[in-house]
C-alpha cells in the first residue's frame, strides 16, 4: 500500500500529470466559454426569432386599436380595447407613447410604465427599413433590455402623434425557457458537446501519454548514463525537437564513450611510457655505472681498453640525450594550448645542417649520407624547432635501419601546395602488416626489439608534428628494400 501511494505521489508530480492537469482544466474552461457563448447567442437567436415574427403585430394592434385610440389614448374604450387584446394574448405589455417616447398611457397589469418612457432611437431603429435584428430597448417597466414591436399612431381628438408599443420581453423569455427545456434539438446538441468534450479529454491524455513516454524514455537513458552506463542509447529517434534531443544525447554519449575510451587508452600508454622509459633508460645507466666501475677499479688498463670503455660511456650519453629531447618534444606536442612559433625559414639550409650533424654517425655505421634540395627552393612556414626533431628523428631511424655500405639521402621538391620533405634509405625496410602501426607510440618494429634500440617514440612524434602543421606523414616501404616518408610543408 505504501509503495502504491508513493508511486501515486510521483506520478502526480511527474510531468504527465502536469500537462494532463493544464489540458484538462484549459479544455473545462473553454467548454464553459463555448456553452456560455452557445447560450447567449442561442438566446440572442431566440430573441431574433421572436422579433421577426411579431415585426409587424404594433402594426395590427394599431389599426384594431385606431378608432379607440381617437378618443383619446387614456379612454375607457381603448383601455377595453387593450384588455381586450391581453385576455387573448396575456404575455403582451402594450403601451402607448407620445414623439419622445414618454408613456402617455400603460395598458399593462399592472400599471408600472406611468411616467417613464423609451429610446426613441430604439423606436426609429426598429421602424427602419431592414432593421439589424434584434433591436433591444428597456421596457418602461424597467429590467434588461428585451424585443419589442412598434407603430406610429396618432391619438386623441387632436391626432397628436406617437407610437403604440408591444413589450414582448415576457412571450420571448417563455418561449426560449419552453424551447430550452423542450426542444430535442437543444438536448442533441448538449449530447453532442459532452461526447466531444470527453472524446477530447481522452484523446488528449493518450497523446500526452505517448509524448512523456518518449520524455520518460530519455531520463531512463540520461539516468542509467549517469550510473555509468556510458553505451547507453536512444533507438530511431523522430524528426521533431524531441528526435533532435535525441540525437544530440546519443552524440554527447558517443562522445563521452570515446572519450572515457581515450582517458583508458591514455592511461595505458602512460603506464606502457613509464615501463618503457624504465627499461631505456635503466639499460644505458647500467652500461654507464659498469664501464665506469671499470676505470675506477683498474686505472691503469691498458690504452685501447680504456678507449672503448669511454666511447661506450660516450654512446649511452647520447642514447640518453636522444630519449631526453625525444620525451621533451612529446611534452611539448602534447600541450595542445601551446600554439605553433611558424617562421619563414629555407629547408635546403636546414636540410644541409641537421645532415652535417649526422656525418660522423652515418660515416661511423659505413652509411652514405647526401642531402639532395635545390638551394633556390621557395621558403616553407612552419616550426622550426618541430620541423628540426622531424629529420633529425627521420634521419637517425634511416641510419640505424641501413646496414655498411647502404645510402641514406634527404630529398625536397616544389609542389603547388608546398614543399615534400623525403628521406629515403635503401635499409632493411618495414614488413607490411606493420605499417599501419608503425607511427603510433611505443611501437617497435621486430627489428628493432631484436636489436634493443629505439624507444617506439621517433615516428609518432613525426606524425603528431604533421597533424600540428595540418599535414600528414605518408610512409613507403619494402621488407628488404628500404624505406620513404615523405611530408608536405605549407609555404611561406
Amino acid at each position: 500500500m505504501r509503495a502504491l501511494l508513493k508511486r501515486c505521489a510521483r506520478l502526480g508530480r511527474s510531468l504527465y500529470a502536469r500537462i494532463a492537469l493544464g489540458y484538462l482544466t484549459s479544455l473545462l474552461l473553454l467548454s464553459v466559454a463555448v456553452a456560455w457563448i452557445a447560450i447567449s447567442q442561442f438566446n440572442q437567436l431566440g430573441r431574433e426569432l421572436q422579433q421577426r415574427q411579431e415585426l409587424h403585430l404594433a402594426d395590427n394592434l394599431a389599426r384594431v386599436m385606431r378608432p379607440a385610440l381617437r378618443q383619446g389614448a387614456d379612454s375607457d374604450v381603448a383601455r377595453d380595447m387593450a384588455r381586450h387584446i391581453a385576455s387573448i394574448n396575456p404575455s403582451l405589455s402594450l403601451y402607448v407613447l407620445d414623439d419622445r417616447g414618454r408613456v402617455v398611457a400603460d395598458y399593462a397589469e399592472p400599471s408600472c410604465g406611468q411616467g417613464h418612457g423609451v429610446s426613441t432611437r430604439a423606436l426609429e431603429a426598429l421602424l427602419g427599413e431592414d432593421p439589424m435584428l434584434p433591436v433591444l430597448a428597456v421596457s418602461p417597466c424597467g429590467g434588461e433590455p428585451g424585443v419589442f414591436s412598434v407603430a406610429r399612431i396618432e391619438y386623441g381628438e387632436s391626432r397628436l402623434p406617437g407610437y403604440l408599443y408591444a413589450d414582448l420581453t415576457s412571450a420571448s423569455q417563455a418561449s426560449m425557457f419552453a424551447m430550452l427545456r423542450t426542444s430535442s434539438i437543444t438536448r442533441t446538441l448538449v449530447a453532442a458537446g459532452l461526447m466531444a468534450l470527453l472524446v477530447c479529454g481522452l484523446f488528449g491524455l493518450v497523446w500526452f501519454a505517448l509524448l512523456t513516454r518518449r520524455f520518460t524514455r530519455l531520463t531512463t537513458a540520461v539516468q542509467r548514463l549517469a550510473a555509468g552506463d556510458y553505451g547507453q542509447r536512444i533507438a530511431a529517434p523522430s524528426d521533431d525537437e524531441l528526435g533532435r534531443l535525441a540525437r544530440a544525447f546519443n552524440d554527447m554519449a558517443g562522445t563521452i564513450e570515446a572519450q572515457l575510451a581515450a582517458m583508458r587508452e591514455t592511461d595505458r600508454q602512460r603506464r606502457e611510457l613509464i615501463a618503457n622509459l624504465t627499461h631505456d633508460f635503466r639499460t644505458p645507466l647500467t652500461s654507464l655505472r659498469g664501464y665506469a666501475e671499470q676505470l675506477l677499479a683498474a686505472p691503469a688498463s691498458p690504452e685501447q681498453e680504456r678507449r672503448q670503455a669511454l666511447v661506450s660511456i660516450l654512446d649511452n650519453a647520447d642514447r640518453l640525450t636522444r630519449l631526453a629531447q625525444q620525451l621533451s618534444t612529446l611534452a611539448r606536442l602534447d600541450a595542445y594550448d601551446k600554439p605553433l612559433q611558424r617562421e619563414p625559414f629555407s629547408l635546403p639550409e636546414l636540410a644541409h645542417d641537421i645532415a652535417g650533424k649526422f656525418q660522423h654517425q652515418a660515416r661511423q655505421a659505413g652509411v652514405t649520407l647526401s642531402v639532395a634540395c635545390d638551394p633556390a627552393l621557395p621558403w616553407i612556414d612552419a616550426d622550426l624547432g618541430l620541423i628540426d626533431r622531424v629529420l633529425c628523428n627521420l634521419i637517425d631511424n634511416a641510419l640505424h635501419a641501413t646496414s655498411a655500405g647502404g645510402w641514406v639521402r634527404l630529398d625536397a621538391e616544389a609542389l603547388a601546395e608546398g614543399v615534400r620533405l623525403s628521406v629515403i634509405d635503401n635499409g632493411v625496410g618495414i614488413a607490411a602488416e606493420e605499417l599501419p602501426v608503425i607511427s603510433q607510440r611505443f611501437y617497435r618494429t621486430r627489428e628493432s626489439i631484436a636489436k634493443g634500440e629505439g624507444s617506439g617514440l621517433g615516428l609518432s612524434i613525426v606524425r603528431e608534428i604533421c597533424e600540428r602543421h595540418g599535414t600528414t606523414m605518408q610512409i613507403a616501404s619494402r621488407e628488404g628494400e628500404g624505406s620513404r616518408v615523405s611530408l608536405v610543408l605549407p609555404l611561406a
